[in-house]
């Protein structure tokens, strides 16, 4: 029915499962043979039958074939769509520039939109093949740029002191001091290679639609917007934290005053204070004797009544 099967030409993990679905339709053959035995189908009946489902297991085969191809073709050109834009970023198309391929939003997935995918493929990198020291050029301007971007981004972070670990910040600095030099250099070579392949082809060598001057002049100009603003959250932030230590601050002041003008004595009460320190010292040492009568009265109250007492002496 199906034909022989070269195995031997296949991919060996398909194997098993091809030879199940081989047992699955012998068996279904088998039971419906077997019903229209029972059914008493003549030899002409039987073979319309079979002709039938052999008919309508074709068509189901060729419908899965039909899907598979397409979504194999589906893959291949989604594939060239990421390359494509890669390449489209090494020659710094602009967004117009991008469009004028139409088919690359096409969902009409033939042989025909595989072809012109694969062929502006070939012209982006003929393009790029041909002024490849240029555009190595550009793209090594181009990350120096946005390094220097980032580093000067880096400056207004708030917590950026607080993770200098290693002299991570002197290190920050020589690398953005580097790349500052290092920038001027590269803009003015490339500047004269472009002018070079302008007066050699006779048209603009363009990047992203205009020319080398006029996108790092443009970058520039973004650049210093983005600081301004950058400046005014900052200071906003730095006014918006004033009010709230500033209270603090006057509260631990007055405290610290409050607790000297308590420490500072005048010399009256100090020496007061001392005298009462002594006297409790006193009274601590001798608790008995300061509870006891004084004896020292009574005796000389005694000797007073003696005396009076006693006759004056007759001449």
């Amino acid at each position: 029915m199906f034909g022989t099967f070269s195995y031997s030409k296949m991919s060996r993990p398909w194997l098993p499962s091809l030879k199940e679905i081989v047992g699955d339709v012998e068996r279904a053959f088998v039971e419906l043979h077997s019903c229209w035995e029972e059914e008493n189908l003549s030899k002409e009946e039987k073979c319309k039958n079979m002709n039938e489902v052999r008919q309508e297991l074709l068509l189901f085969w060729e419908e899965k074939i039909r899907e598979g191809k397409l979504h194999l073709l589906k893959y291949k050109i989604k594939n060239l769509r990421d390359e494509i834009q890669i390449w489209w970023e090494k020659c710094f198309l602009s967004e117009d520039e991008k469009q004028e391929f139409d088919d690359y939003k096409s969902t009409d997935y033939t042989n025909q939109l595989y072809v012109s995918h694969v062929e502006e493929l070939g012209r982006l990198k003929r393009k790029f093949y041909r002024n490849e020291s240029l555009y190595l050029l550009i793209e090594k301007q181009q990350d120096t740029w946005k390094r220097v971007v980032n580093m000067d981004k880096q400056l207004y972070n708030p917590e950026r002191l607080f993770q200098n670990r290693g002299a991570q910040l002197l290190q920050e600095e020589r690398e953005r001091r580097a790349a500052q030099k290092d920038l001027p250099q590269l803009e003015e070579l490339i500047k004269k290679e472009t002018e070079l392949y302008e007066r050699e082809h006779g048209r603009p060598f363009l990047l992203y639609g205009q020319s080398f001057s006029d996108m790092i002049l443009y970058q520039k100009e973004q650049h210093k917007e983005n600081q301004k603003s950058l400046k005014i959250t900052k200071k906003k932030c730095e006014n918006s934290a004033a009010p709230s230590t500033a209270p603090k601050t006057i509260t631990s002041v007055s405290k610290l005053k409050r607790k000297l003008v308590s420490n500072i004595q005048s010399p009256a009460s100090a020496q007061d204070k001392q005298a009462r320190v002594a006297s409790c010292e006193k009274h601590a040492s001798h608790p008995v004797e300061a509870s006891r009568p004084k004896r020292g009265l009574k005796v000389r109250q005694k000797l007073i009544e003696r005396t009076v007492s006693v006759p004056a002496a007759q001449p």
